[in-house]
């Protein structure tokens, strides 16, 4: 398979579901832990976009005024 056809899918996968690697709001994280919820059913099969996914899932995390609060509360907790 050339790069040209894997660079085709790889676009098309994005297009269809960009959350896989950028989560932009609530309904793309939705999205994604929806397909996580799916993709661990056959982890060993699925663990490299299980892989992608997670570090898209942490990032939203991290940074979601959703999540501020409770990011808040455990840095504190590891500080004590």
């Amino acid at each position: 398979m050339g790069f040209a056809v894997i660079k085709e899918k790889a676009h098309a996968l994005f297009d269809e579901a960009g959350f896989i690697s950028q989560i932009a709001n609530d309904d793309d994280y939705a999205q994604a832990r929806a397909l996580m919820d799916d993709l661990i059913e056959d982890y060993e099969v699925n663990r490299p976009l299980i892989e992608v996914l997670a570090r898209s899932i942490e990032r939203w995390e991290d940074s979601s005024d959703e999540f501020a609060a409770f990011n808040a509360r455990v840095a504190s907790a590891h500080r004590s």
